[in-house]
C-alpha cells in the first residue's frame, strides 16, 4: 500500500509552505556549522560538550571538529554549487535504512545560498515512475506486503546508510525525479531531530494548541488527519499549522545569541551518533571526512563478535512507537565451541486506533561471518505457519532472518541460536574478545542484555559470568577478558 498518511512529513498543498516548514532543517544544518566552527576555534582551551549523557573534551575531539569544519564549504556550496536529495525518515514506521521514506526534498547549496528546489510525497515520484520500470522487490517486500514491484519509497532496506543511499538516489534517478542525475549527496533526518529541537526552544503554541518535545509528532499527526476537522478547516487547509509552526520553531531558534549555539552542536553530534541524522556524498574525499566524523551511519566493520537486530515494519502503520524491544545475547561454552543465543522480545503496548496496529516486521540477526545457525522458534511464513530463519550473508556478515507478527497488548519472543566462528573462540581464548553491538538506523533505543559464559572459572573453580545491562541508544562496545 502506498504511503499517504502525512505523519511527520505532512507538506502542505501550497508551494510557499512546504518550503517554509523544510527551510527550517536546513537552517538547523547551518546553525550546526557555524557552530561547529565557533567551536574549533577554542578546541585546544579543553573546552567540554555534553555528549549522550556525558562529556568530552574537544581537544581530545580535535580531528573530527577539524573534519566537520572542513566539510562545511564544500557541503554548502563554496566551492561550486551542490545538490542533495533530502530523505524524510519515519522512524514510526521503522525500516533497515532509517525510516519509511515518506517524503523528500531536493535543495540545492550555492555559496551559503540554500535554495528549495522541490519536495514531494514519495508517493508521487512512485506514481509517476515510467511503465518500463520494473525492478523485482526484495522477497520479504513481495510475500508479505504482496508488492511485485520495488519503488523508491522502499528503496532503502539495507542498514548501511551508504548503501541504502545509493539505491535511493539510483530509484530517485530511474523513476523520473528532478535532477536525479546531478546529486552530489543524499542527507536521511527523522522526526526524532524536530523533537530535539524543541527540548532546546521550549514548546511552541499555535492557533492556541500547545505543542513539546513529547507530544510533538502525535499531536501534529492528529490534527493532520483528524483534528483539522474539529477546528473548522477544510481538507485544502488542513496542512496550515505546518507552516505556522514551522515559523514559530524558526523564529525561537534564530532569536538563540550566539553563545547558545553549542547546544545546537551537542544536539546534532548526539543525533548522528544515535543515527537520526545521516550523510553521504558522491565525493569520495568528502565521504571519506563524513566516515570519519562519524555522521555516515555505515555498518561497521570488526574483527571480532558483532551483533545487529534489524526490523522493517511491513504494513505496522506507525506502530514501532508503541513496541517496547528487548534483545538477549548470551554466550554458552560447548566444549571446543561457542554458542551464541539472541532473544528477541517485543511487547506491544499499543492498540487498534487511527495510528497503531498489529506489529508486522521483517527481521534480520547480522552475526560474524562463518557463523552457522543451528535453530530458530518465532518466526512464521505468510500463510501464518511456523517458519526457520532465511540464510544469506550481507555487508561481509551472516544473516539470519524472519517475520514475526504480534496483536496489540501482546508480548512474543523470537529465538535463534548459531555457533560462532572458531576465530571468535581464538579471541577467547586469547584474552582478546570483544563484542560490538550496532544500533539500526533511526530506531529509539532497544533495551540490551549481554551474558557471556566462555566455560572459564575463578581461583574457587565458580564460573565466572560477565554480565551487562544497557540500551541501544547508540553503538555499544564490550570487552570482556
Amino acid at each position: 500500500m502506498l504511503e499517504k498518511s502525512p505523519l511527520i512529513f505532512p507538506f502542505g498543498h501550497k508551494k510557499s509552505r512546504r518550503r517554509v516548514w523544510f527551510k527550517f532543517l536546513v537552517i538547523f544544518l547551518v546553525v550546526v556549522f557555524f557552530a561547529v566552527g565557533f567551536l574549533a576555534v577554542n578546541f585546544w582551551q579543553g573546552r567540554t560538550i555534553a555528549i549522550d549523557g556525558g562529556e568530552i573534551n574537544l581537544a581530545l575531539e580535535a580531528r573530527k571538529i577539524k573534519d566537520s569544519v572542513s566539510l562545511a564549504p564544500a557541503l554548502l556550496g563554496y566551492k561550486r554549487p551542490v545538490t542533495y536529495l533530502v530523505l524524510f525518515l519515519n522512524n514510526t514506521e521503522i525500516r533497515p535504512g532509517g525510516g519509511f521514506i515518506g517524503s523528500y526534498a531536493l535543495v540545492k547549496a550555492d555559496k551559503g545560498k540554500l535554495e528549495i528546489l522541490e519536495t514531494r510525497g514519495s508517493e508521487n515520484l512512485d506514481w509517476e515512475a515510467p511503465s518500463d520500470f520494473k525492478v523485482p522487490p526484495p522477497e520479504p517486500l513481495k510475500l508479505y506486503i504482496k508488492q511485485d514491484k520495488w519503488y523508491f519509497r522502499d528503496s532503502n532496506w539495507s542498514p548501511d546508510f551508504p548503501v541504502s543511499a545509493k539505491t535511493s538516489q539510483r530509484f530517485y534517478r530511474f523513476e523520473g525525479g528532478r535532477d536525479g542525475s546531478k546529486l552530489d549527496g543524499i542527507i536521511g533526518v527523522t522526526p526524532t531531530v524536530i523533537e530535539k529541537l524543541i527540548e532546546i526552544t521550549g514548546p511552541l503554541e499555535v492557533g492556541g494548541k500547545k505543542f513539546d518535545s513529547a507530544t510533538f509528532t502525535e499531536n501534529l499527526e492528529y490534527h493532520v488527519e483528524y483534528g483539522f476537522k474539529d477546528a473548522g478547516e477544510d481538507v485544502a487547509e488542513r496542512k496550515a499549522i505546518i507552516g505556522d509552526l514551522a515559523k514559530t520553531l524558526f523564529k525561537k531558534i534564530t532569536s538563540l545569541p550566539p553563545w547558545k549555539w553549542q547546544n545546537f552542536l551537542s544536539l546534532f553530534l548526539n543525533l548522528t551518533k544515535e543515527k537520526q541524522i545521516m550523510i553521504y556524498s558522491n565525493d569520495e574525499e568528502i565521504q571519506k571526512i563524513i566516515l570519519r566524523s562519524g555522521w555516515a551511519g555505515e555498518v561497521k566493520k570488526t574483527d571480532g563478535d558483532f551483533l545487529m537486530v534489524v526490523d522493517a515494519n511491513l504494513a505496522s502503520l506507525k506502530t514501532d512507537i508503541a513496541v517496547e524491544k528487548n534483545i538477549d545475547y548470551k554466550i554458552i561454552s560447548e566444549g571446543d565451541k561457542l554458542k551464541a543465543r539472541v532473544t528477541l522480545t517485543y511487547e506491544h503496548r499499543g492498540s487498534f486506533d487511527w495510528r497503531t496496529t498489529r506489529y508486522r516486521t521483517y527481521t534480520r540477526i547480522y552475526a560474524p561471518i562463518g557463523s552457522k545457525l543451528i535453530m530458530s522458534n518465532g518466526f512464521i511464513d505468510a500463510a501464518k505457519k511456523p517458519s526457520e530463519a532465511d540464510v544469506e550473508l550481507d555487508l561481509g556478515y551472516a544473516v539470519f532472518g524472519g517475520f514475526f507478527s504480534i496483536e496489540p497488548k501482546e508480548k512474543k519472543s523470537v529465538v535463534l541460536e548459531y555457533y560462532l566462528p572458531e576465530r571468535i573462540k581464538s579471541l577467547v581464548d586469547n584474552g582478546l574478545y570483544t563484542l560490538f553491538v550496532q544500533k539500526q538506523l533511526g530506531t529509539f533505543g532497544a533495551r540490551l542484555t549481554v551474558d557471556a559464559d566462555f566455560g572459564k572459572t575463578d581461583g574457587d573453580g565458580k564460573p565466572i559470568i560477565y554480565k551487562k545491562d544497557t540500551d541501544l541508544k547508540i553503538d555499544r562496545e564490550f570487552k570482556f577478558q
